[in-house]
């Protein structure tokens, strides 16, 4: 079962994009945990940057997880935020991806090439590797890569078939309105993800999001 669906109540109401001091977040597990209970949040998903061979100790990342779980009453998550590799593949190790309750999928320092990233994502998605699209039509507007109506609505009756949830990011404000209406039409499940960094993120996503929930 995929974590958006363990916890479906939570999927606007919680936080499911978080960063913390482990990669480039400023505030640690800990801190943060306690600063989304005292703002009444019921769930934190910690979706660390992570590469194959992370450059920080991923162990360390899960046991103050762990430790959080039994000092706040509010239900918390590991997570990754794995990027896309030009072969379809994502940059982590399986053993770190087996080992979280929530891996996410994303875009970074990928080729500006149409064919390459919708071949890719077709890949990624029916791998069932992931369980959300981290940030979705950032890269395509970053690029300019422009998927054609056909196009963006078999990725998401992919998305729906293989029960990859799609992420409104309150940070880069994506996805648009066209590709939150094609997702909607074609029964994707939606989780509201802020893209948190640091205490400051986590005290305003509230504002940021009232941006984003009118596409819902």
């Amino acid at each position: 079962m995929r974590a958006w669906e363990r916890h479906a109540e939570h999927r606007t109401s919680g936080e499911w994009h978080v960063h913390t001091s482990f990669t480039d977040g400023t505030a640690t597990v800990d801190e943060l945990c306690g600063a989304a209970e005292r703002s009444g949040i019921p769930l934190i998903a910690f979706t660390e940057h992570v590469r194959r061979s992370p450059d920080y100790d991923f162990r360390a990342f899960l046991d103050q997880i762990d430790l959080a779980r039994g000092r706040y009453g509010l239900t918390i998550l590991s997570g990754v935020e794995a990027k896309v590799l030009p072969d379809g593949s994502l940059d982590v190790d399986d053993d770190i991806l087996a080992s979280v309750d929530y891996p996410i999928f994303a875009y970074h320092s990928f080729p500006a090439d149409k064919e390459l990233f919708f071949g890719t994502l077709h890949d990624v998605i029916t791998s069932g590797r992931a369980h959300a699209w981290a940030h979705p039509g950032t890269f395509s507007t970053r690029t300019g890569i422009t998927l054609a109506e056909d196009e963006l609505n078999e990725i998401m009756e992919l998305m729906a078939r293989y029960r990859v949830a799609m992420e409104i990011n309150t940070k880069y404000l994506t996805p648009d309105a066209s590709w939150a209406r094609a997702a909607r039409e074609a029964g994707v499940a939606i989780v509201r993800g802020s893209d948190i960094h640091s205490l400051k993120d986590l005290a305003e996503r509230d504002e940021r999001w009232s941006k984003m929930s009118p596409l819902l």
